[in-house]
This record gives structure tokens, sequence and C-alpha cells, in this order.
């Protein structure tokens, strides 16, 4: 993104802030609105709402507790598999890690042992 189109995202940013500060602004309600909302609640003829209640046979409530139950065992059980290959291969990539780190310091080793011999007189595959 370059300058200018920075400069214009913070303009068009800034001029939405402004938009929405006028439309989100404080407005009195109007005259006697108050007064009339308590009216008219005054008015209403309050009837009491039975909620339904949905009931499942005793049967069915076992079935679904049983699902639910079962089903979170699973997941479970699937989370704890995930993180087990998870720990595995980190203990692999380490691993990897120590033998190449190793194999390094032999090669480094190596090459410092037949230097010496070198600088002392020995020859190896002439």
């Amino acid at each position: 993104m370059n300058q200018s189109d920075d400069l214009k995202g913070r303009f068009e940013q800034e001029e939405f802030e402004r938009e929405l500060m006028v439309a989100m602004r404080a407005v009195d309600p109007p005259e006697g609105f108050a007064e009339r909302v308590m009216a008219r609640t005054r008015q209403a003829d309050p009837v009491p709402v039975r909620a339904k209640l949905l009931t499942m046979p005793m049967r069915v409530r076992m079935w679904s507790a049983g699902a639910v139950a079962a089903s979170l065992l699973v997941g479970g059980f699937f989370v704890r598999e995930q993180q087990r290959q998870r720990h595995q291969r980190e203990e692999a990539a380490a691993a990897a890690q120590q033998f190449e780190a190793a194999m390094r310091i032999t090669d480094h080793a190596l090459e410092h042992t037949q230097q010496q011999l070198w600088n002392a007189g020995v020859r190896f595959g002439d």
C-alpha cells in the first residue's frame, strides 16, 4: 500500500466517523412522549402468557443425554489424539535437529583430526 492510498484510507475513515457521530447524536424525544407511553401501558390489558414447555418422554431424554455424552467422549478422545500426534511431531523434529547438530559437530571434529594428521605427515586415501 503506498502513501497516497494510506492517506485516502485515513480520510475515508475520518469522514465515516464524522458521519457516524452526526447520525448517532442525542435527540430529545417529542413533547409528551413519556406520558403517552405510560398511558398505553396502563390501558393495555395484561394477559398472562403461559410458556409452552417442550417435553420429551423419559426414553428420548435418556437417549439424548447418552448421545451428548458419547459425542463429548469421542470429541475428547479426538482432541487428545491430535495433541499426542502434535507432541510426537515436535519430538521427531527436535530429534532431527539434535541429529543434525551432532553430525555437524562430528564432521567438524573429523576435519580437525584429519588436518592434525595431515600436519603430522599421515596421509589417507593417496
